[in-house]
């Protein structure tokens, strides 16, 4: 009987002990989080400082399900000031514009969708072109002339001239460059904002003809 009562105890301690290792389990999973959550933070507010803008923080609280429709939403409204065509970025560069407001929330266009473009500037020859979404999470940048210095590894920033992105701002990594039709060089870019991790992001407020770059320069 004593035994039979030991084992009883055995398999007692056995179960508290388990629960107390699943609870820790979980709280080590929280703390994991909430420091992911604090560096994104972090990193948020140095490109907020670096970049003189008129800014707000939001948390991506919401994505779309549909690869033709690449957008999120985002927990800040029209209440918080947004408004449509606002740029929203992120530390690793650009995200997207704002195109549809509602009181406490947004929805974002990200820059992969399709629909989307930007003007581009490739910032080792100062070459100018359009980028555009591709749908499939890839971008490509048009009417850049076949006789333009392009290489892949070059890097592609926002340009300015299409008055919602400031200047200046990263966009991605040119991939591939092949001859096209018309002229102009077929560009392969690839963002470099992880659009499958994005969790907060900045919305620039600073109206368009006086937005600056990173750096402050026009």
């Amino acid at each position: 009987w004593s035994g039979y009562v030991a084992l009883k105890d055995a398999h007692r301690e056995n179960d508290a002990l388990k629960h107390e290792l699943q609870t820790l389990q979980v709280r080590l999973q929280e703390e994991r989080a909430e420091a992911q959550r604090t560096d994104n933070l972090r990193q948020l507010l140095e490109l907020r400082e670096r970049a003189h803008l008129d800014t707000t923080a939001a948390e991506v609280i919401a994505a779309a399900a549909s690869p033709e429709f690449r957008t999120v939403t985002i927990d800040k409204g029209t209440s918080e000031g947004l408004k449509t065509d606002m740029a929203v970025i992120s530390p690793a560069g650009v995200v997207g514009r704002v195109i549809l407001p509602s009181g406490r929330a947004a929805k974002v266009q990200l820059l992969i969708d399709r629909n989307a473009a930007a003007g581009g500037l490739i910032e080792r020859t100062r070459v100018q072109g359009v980028v555009e979404g591709v749908g499939d999470g890839s971008l490509r940048m048009d009417y850049v002339p076949a006789t333009a210095d392009v290489k892949p590894g070059d890097l592609v920033v926002t340009s300015g001239i299409d008055g919602i992105y400031p200047k200046g701002f990263v966009i991605g990594t040119i991939e591939q460059v092949d001859r096209g039709s018309g002229g102009y060089h077929l560009i392969t870019v690839r963002p470099a904002v992880d659009f499958t991790r994005l969790e907060e992001v900045l919305v620039v407020r600073t109206p368009p003809a006086s937005r600056e770059g990173p750096e402050g320069k026009p």
